[in-house]
């Protein structure tokens, strides 16, 4: 079978044709404006103006004829509304002229299809960081399911706002990596992580006001160092989290050298292995579309012309996954955490749990100890103030500045229990998170990492854990956060009991009211997917 696909999300307009062996032609155009970021309008003409071209010249390059192929695949989504249009109805037409089928797909699927297809990554966790996009993707019971993503703006956009406030033109990103390799001072930057989750514009702002008081290489080189730490870490946490070993890194911000050797150190040290495509299958191209749409012409996934309107926000978990996708090894047992190591013994007779934060390699020292103090004293701070509150977790016996020795639980992690549950008791235990959350926000608490994993039932009750990401006097802001990143989890990792997340928000309603969750859906709305 013989794939013809066609790119159009944002600024590459691109066209690749794949069989089912090889990537035969890939070629694409990027729109570049004169000043200031994308102008959606202007991408869609640029679109319009190239995208004849880069079909006649796939023909040329591969030898091809139109009638060879045998399917037209597009970019449906998630992206710009006028540039996916533009390409949409280009696709419509050579559908139409050639009389061969037509699929639109996914556009963040695409990526990490391309990759597995490339480099023999079986089972990866994805780690998609573009322009728009910046997201920790992996595959769950038929489905590529969203286990974090930013909060607000995607790294690409990121960098390339930055390098604009330096006056550096678009695309910003690979200039930043230039000046970042002659930066020698690490200025000090936020650092925002919560579970998955990361954030980046209260690293913007603060890059920002550097500009003009410190060099723009040492700026450059901070903000890389911290934004890429960030990702790092959300990544290691996925594998943690879901108990695999393989890495694959994909968008336009993963030609990027720095992030690829952070990547490399980390994998390397749990026994883990990275996987990343030719640069030209990194960034936005057709050849990626191409591929997802022969999967998907091949699982009898054609579309009707009416079906195939574009989706600007195209979440990656609406899509049904036809094909198998192997489940790959389970990371050896003693890997260590995304933020420790655990290690069992006793205090004065006690049986306990040490839990050591050691260093990490991928972060510079001046990121790594300072995170690593922090939370292990935030992490004790939280603990006592939560048994005044009357939640249950561990007592603690010992600390260190690295270390803390508390009590052992003798339980069982709800994440691996939840899905053998009935509905029932899914209920009950989703009610009782509910009142945790509830009582945890009355208090000005919010845990930073809240889900099914860090929470352990022993005797019908449940004992929350793992508090280094913890605030207290939290805002509106972070308590929701709290919120949304329990949902987000528990629908990818208990999507068996789905249905069943309702019943936490009742719950959490009745204690705590309609505000908090109204901002759950305000922070949804200005997610961006695109």
């Amino acid at each position: 079978m013989l794939v013809l696909g066609i790119e159009g999300t944002a600024h590459t307009c691109g066209v690749g044709i794949v069989s089912e062996n090889e990537v035969i032609v890939n070629l694409s155009h990027m729109y570049r404006p004169e000043k200031g970021g994308i102008h959606p309008r202007e991408a869609a003409n640029h679109h319009a103006k190239y995208l004849p071209k880069l079909i006649r010249e796939a023909f040329e390059r591969s030898g091809l004829t139109p009638g060879d192929v045998d399917g037209i695949a597009f970019s449906q989504g998630p992206g710009l509304g006028p540039c996916l249009r533009t390409v949409a109805t280009g696709a419509r037409v050579l559908s139409l002229k050639l009389g061969v089928p037509i699929v639109g797909v996914n556009h963040c699927i695409a990526h990490l299809e391309i990759g597995r297809f490339t480099t023999g990554a079986e089972d990866p966790v994805m780690l998609y960081v573009s322009g728009g996009n910046t997201q920790i993707i992996s595959y769950a019971a038929n489905k590529y399911r969203v286990f974090g993503e930013t909060l607000d703006i995607g790294i690409g956009n990121m960098l390339d706002k930055l390098a604009r406030e330096m006056g550096i033109p678009f695309p910003g990103g690979p200039r930043i990596e230039k000046l970042a390799l002659k930066g020698r001072k690490y200025i000090p930057l936020p650092y925002s992580v919560k579970g998955m989750d990361v954030s980046f514009s209260g690293l913007f702002t603060a890059a920002v006001n550097k500009i003009g008081k410190e060099r723009k290489e040492d700026i450059a080189y901070s903000v890389q160092e911290t934004a890429f730490a960030m990702l790092v870490e959300v990544t290691e946490r996925a594998l943690t989290h879901l108990g695999k070993d393989e890495v694959l890194l994909a968008g336009g911000v993963a030609r990027n050298q720095r992030l690829r050797d952070m990547l490399q150190s980390m994998t390397r040290e749990r026994g883990a292995k990275l996987f990343i495509p030719p640069d030209a299958l990194c960034v936005d191209n057709g050849a990626m579309i191409a591929y997802l749409g022969l999967l998907m012409l091949k699982h009898g996934k054609a579309m009707k012309l009416e079906d195939t309107a574009v989706i600007q926000r195209f979440r990656t978990d609406q899509v049904d996954i036809p094909w198998n996708v192997k489940r790959h090894r389970k990371i050896y047992e003693k890997a260590p955490g995304a933020e420790a190591i655990i290690e069992m013994g006793e205090f004065y007779g006690l049986k306990s749990v040490r839990k050591i934060r050691i260093a990490k390699n991928y972060r510079i020292k001046e990121i790594d100890e300072k995170l690593r103090k922090e939370r292990t004293r935030k992490e004790a701070r939280i603990l006592h103030e939560m048994k005044l509150i009357g939640i249950k977790v561990p007592i603690i016996y010992d600390i260190e500045p690295y270390e803390i020795v508390m009590e052992y639980i003798d339980g069982q992690q709800v994440s691996t229990l939840l899905n053998s549950l009935s509905d029932e008791k899914v209920k009950k235990i989703l009610e009782n998170i509910a009142e945790i959350a509830a009582k945890m926000h009355q208090a000005k608490i919010a845990h930073g990492d809240f889900t099914t994993g860090n929470m352990i039932l022993q005797d019908g009750k449940i004992y929350l854990i793992d508090f280094s990401m913890a605030e207290k006097e939290a805002d509106m802001e972070t308590m929701a956060v709290d919120l949304h990143m329990f949902e987000e989890s528990f629908d990818a990792a208990h999507f068996v009991h789905a249905k069943q997340l309702p019943v936490f928000y009742q719950r959490y309603r009745q204690l705590m009211g309609e505000e908090i969750i109204k901002k759950v859906e305000e922070i949804k709305g200005r997610r961006r997917y695109v």
